[in-house]
């Protein structure tokens, strides 16, 4: 599927004549593994353009500007590879899991509390910590602080980046992280947060202000 700075294609599938065209690409000239399984998935199709919707909408609604593409140029490189499973569907259903649960993350950033250390403009070096609610249960989710690999530098989306969600809990102190060790200090305000390492290239800390 063609993709130009992490906006993902809308995808619908119509059939007049017997060619197949899609409202950003033609599928008669369909070349990715994935241009041809949207194009010939009907359940995958549907799920992309749900996806390619709920981006349009948090790209438009989120107050740091280039964080949402960004996320989106890693889920992407994921997303590509789903459709090099050589059973057709079973590559098509990794392929709408994927996209299921991406439309969900997406849709989680507009009404997510959102952190961050200053910035107004994202770059992946930058972090962002959210804090977003499914099913009445409470999660931190931090995305950021991306350092390229040493042996393999290519730029961005490629190397290291946090990119990780943790279970909270209600304390006498506040939310808590439900299992490991970091230590974080979470009020409506700000997240005072402890270093951590997301591996042994890259990681986070400091104090992070709410601005939404």
């Amino acid at each position: 599927m063609r993709q130009l700075v992490g906006l993902l294609c809308l995808v619908m599938v119509l059939v007049a004549g017997g060619a197949a065209s899609a409202a950003s690409f033609d599928c008669t000239k369909a070349k990715s593994k994935l241009e041809v399984l949207i194009c010939s998935t009907p359940s995958l199709n549907a799920a992309d353009e749900s996806m390619g919707q709920a981006y349009q909408a948090a790209n438009s609604g989120f107050p740091i500007k280039g964080f949402v593409r960004a996320s989106q140029a890693i889920f992407l490189s994921e997303y590509r590879a789903c459709a090099n499973d050589r059973a057709k569907d079973k590559g098509a259903a990794t392929c709408i899991d994927l996209a299921q649960r991406r439309t969900l993350e997406l849709q989680e950033l507009l009404t997510a509390k959102i952190y961050v250390d200053g910035i107004t403009n994202y770059t992946p070096e930058d972090a962002v910590l959210l804090i977003v609610e499914r099913m009445g249960k409470a999660y931190l989710r931090i995305f950021g602080a991306w350092m390229p690999d040493a042996y393999r530098p290519k730029p961005f989306p490629d190397g290291f980046i946090c990119n990780e969600e943790f279970a909270l809990v209600q304390s006498k102190n506040g939310l808590q992280i439900k299992e490991g060790d970091w230590q974080i200090k979470i009020s409506e305000q700000q997240i005072d947060a402890e270093f951590y390492s997301c591996s042994p290239r890259n990681g986070l800390s400091g104090t992070f202000k709410r601005v939404k």
